[in-house]
C-alpha cells in the first residue's frame, strides 16, 4: 500500500513538474519604453546601458554604396533636416527596427504565443511559440517576417526571417534569407534586455548588439496612423512635401 502511495505522489510530481517549470519563467508583459529616453540620454545607469550599435558588417560589393548613402545622411542632418527613410513612405520600421520604434511598446505574453505591438504605426509581430523555424523561402516576405521562439531558462530565444529586402535597419542592405536572432530577458523587474544578432550573406560576420527597455507601469498605447502621403525622399536622401500635385 504504501509503495502504491510512494508510486502515485511520484506519477503526481512529474506531472506537475512541467507546469511548474512554466509558472516560474517571467511574465514579460506590460508596456516598455527604450533605456535611456531620447528625452534623458546622458542619465544612464549602467546597470541598464544597452551597448552601442556598430555599422553593419557589410561584404565590400555592398559597403560602397552603404557609404555614399551615409555621407547624403550625414549632409542632411548637418543642414537641421530629416533623414529620408521608410517613414516617409507611410510604412513601418519592421524586424528589427520596430523593436527600437520611437514610442512605446506593449507585450503579451501567453504560453502558446507572445505578441509585440509597437505604437509607432501600430505595428504588431507575433511570436509562436515551440514551433520550428520556417525556411525563408516557405514563407511570403513581410514587414516582420515569421519570428518562432522558446524558453531557455528564464530567457525569450526568437528565430526570425522572411523580412521583405526593403525592409532596413541603419539602411544596412539584406537578402529575404536573413536571420534576426533575439535572446529577451529581464535585467530586473523594470528593466527588459534584447540581445540582437543578425546574420544574412550580405555580412562578412554577424552583427550584433543589445536594445534595454524600462517598464512603464501607467502608459497605454496610442493609436498611430500615417494618413497623409505627402512626403518622398528626392535624390539628395532628404523629405520633401508634394505640393499642389508636383
Amino acid at each position: 500500500m504504501r509503495a502504491t502511495l510512494r508510486r502515485a505522489a511520484l506519477a503526481l510530481a512529474v506531472l506537475a513538474a512541467p507546469a511548474a517549470a512554466q509558472d516560474a519563467r517571467p511574465d514579460l508583459s506590460g508596456n516598455w519604453e527604450r533605456y535611456p529616453t531620447v528625452a534623458e540620454p546622458d542619465t544612464v545607469d549602467p546597470r541598464f546601458a544597452p551597448t552601442p550599435i556598430p555599422d553593419p558588417p557589410l561584404k565590400p560589393e555592398y559597403k560602397a554604396a552603404w557609404d555614399v548613402q551615409q555621407k547624403k545622411l550625414a549632409a542632411r542632418i548637418a543642414e537641421g533636416q530629416p533623414a529620408g527613410d521608410n517613414y516617409v513612405h507611410c510604412i513601418p520600421d519592421g524586424m528589427p527596427a520596430m523593436m527600437m520604434g520611437m514610442f512605446p511598446m506593449e507585450v503579451m505574453q501567453r504560453p502558446d504565443q507572445v505578441n509585440i505591438t509597437q505604437e509607432a504605426f501600430n505595428q504588431t509581430r507575433r511570436i509562436y511559440m515551440n514551433q520550428a523555424l520556417p525556411k525563408w523561402d516557405e514563407i511570403d516576405p513581410s514587414f516582420f517576417g515569421r519570428s518562432v521562439g522558446h524558453w531557455d531558462g528564464d530567457t525569450l530565444v526568437v528565430e526570425t526571417t522572411g523580412i521583405k529586402d526593403y525592409v532596413t535597419f541603419r539602411w544596412a542592405p539584406h537578402s529575404e534569407s536573413m536571420l534576426i536572432t533575439e535572446r529577451i530577458s529581464l535585467i530586473d523587474p523594470d528593466h527588459l534586455k534584447d540581445e540582437v544578432t543578425v546574420v544574412d550573406d550580405h555580412f562578412e560576420k554577424p552583427w550584433s548588439w543589445t536594445w534595454t527597455f524600462q517598464r512603464m507601469k501607467d502608459y497605454k498605447l496610442q493609436e498611430y496612423v500615417c494618413e497623409d502621403n505627402r512626403e518622398y525622399v528626392d535624390e539628395s536622401g532628404g523629405q520633401n512635401l508634394k505640393v499642389d500635385g508636383n
